[in-house]
């Protein structure tokens, strides 16, 4: 067909580029019941992208090979790391070795059964505060996420110690984020990065 695409979209500016910010904007009020992911996510002190990655994470739309294969964009779901078990955003958050590691490492019990979509009901430690505790699990989300995708896209290598340094660093710098009474929490956050490295 060679007749120009007028398509058009409420979402769209007048140049018919699609504004963004009035899609955050749609998708953050949603009706999201109480205590669910959503309401967690959309009321954390995270980054806005790290809220939405938190959105997409458990609603099951972040890139990994599962949901590719599902859109007929890659042929199989098994990972590139290591080629046994697909490629899923709850093992690749929570059940892969190197995740496994990580959340015990900061004192979590992970229920075997745990997914994505069940995050808001992940079991806190004692060494880690209730007050801003969704926050807290998306930085950790965000961090292994950002871990993978530097690994698959740059070849980078990182160790969990290293790991542990950069969430201890980005939650220094999140730390403005928190209502002024709630910022010393993000130094009781270091406190347990540190002593996990």
């Amino acid at each position: 067909m060679d007749t120009d695409d007028r398509r058009s979209s409420p979402l769209a500016d007048t140049s018919g580029k699609l504004c963004t910010s009035a899609l955050y904007a749609v998708l953050k009020s949603r009706g999201a019941e109480a205590g669910s992911a959503n309401s967690a996510f959309w009321r954390s002190c995270a980054p806005p992208r790290v809220q939405f990655f938190g959105w997409l994470l458990v609603h099951g739309r972040v890139q990994c090979k599962t949901s590719l294969l599902q859109r007929k964009v890659v042929q199989d779901s098994t990972r590139e790391l290591r080629n046994r078990e697909p490629e899923t955003a709850s093992h690749l958050i929570f059940h892969c070795a190197f995740a496994a590691s990580f959340w015990q490492t900061l004192g979590f019990q992970l229920p075997a059964t745990l997914g994505v979509q069940d995050i808001h009901q992940l079991p806190r430690p004692d060494t880690i505060p209730a007050t801003h505790f969704d926050t807290f699990v998306l930085l950790c989300c965000w961090q292994l996420w950002k871990r993978r995708n530097g690994i698959i896209f740059k070849q980078e290598t990182m160790s969990l110690r290293q790991t542990m340094q950069v969430c201890k660093h980005e939650a220094t710098l999140w730390r403005c984020r928190l209502p002024r009474p709630d910022r010393s929490l993000v130094d009781q956050w270091c406190s347990v990065f540190s002593l996990s490295m």
